[in-house]
């Protein structure tokens, strides 16, 4: 006689197949953004393994996917990127180098877990910020900034967050 899985074994193989999948399609999207169709059976094993593996560590349940408010991400990031970027570089162009270093504190006002790693991670993809220290007690980021102007980015980049992930601000 076979035990039939009772409700909550059921969401909970439903979270865990849903976790799965969104990392696997991640991590191949990735791939192929990275190679290309070459190794695409490497690829699949590779996003396999990590899914599988992100999947063992993963907790609670998954935010629902939003592809079109990613594409949005995408597009902002890179406009971001490249506008820091030039910042940076006419900076340090210029004969006198206009900088002014600071550690910033910056409340979050996005919620926990994957809203604010993925806000601690991209801060430090921008250029002119760095992510320096998470002060999860006080759901605070320590940034460090070339200048306070920098710290409009990290701003633009939480609002942005918080509408990918539906979430409320404690700003409005």
């Amino acid at each position: 006689m076979t035990a039939q899985p009772n409700q909550r074994d059921r969401a909970a193989i439903r979270t865990s197949l849903a976790w799965f999948v969104q990392a696997f399609v991640v991590l191949m999207l990735i791939w192929v953004a990275l190679n290309g169709l070459s190794g695409f059976r490497a690829g699949l094993a590779a996003a396999a393994a990590g899914a599988t593996v992100g999947t063992y560590f993963a907790r609670g349940q998954p935010y629902p996917w939003r592809p079109l408010k990613w594409l949005a991400f995408t597009v902002f990031f890179v406009i971001e990127s490249v506008r820091g970027g030039v910042d940076v570089a006419a900076r340090a162009l210029r004969p006198t180098l206009r900088i002014d270093p600071l550690f910033e504190p910056h409340p979050i006002t996005i919620p926990p877990g994957l809203p604010t790693t993925l806000l601690t991670s991209f801060i430090s993809l921008l250029p002119g910020t760095l992510s320096v220290r998470l002060r999860e007690r006080d759901h605070e980021l320590i940034v460090h900034a070339l200048t306070p102007g920098s710290m409009a980015s990290v701003t633009r980049l939480e609002r942005v967050l918080a509408w990918i992930f539906d979430a409320e601000r404690a700003d409005g």
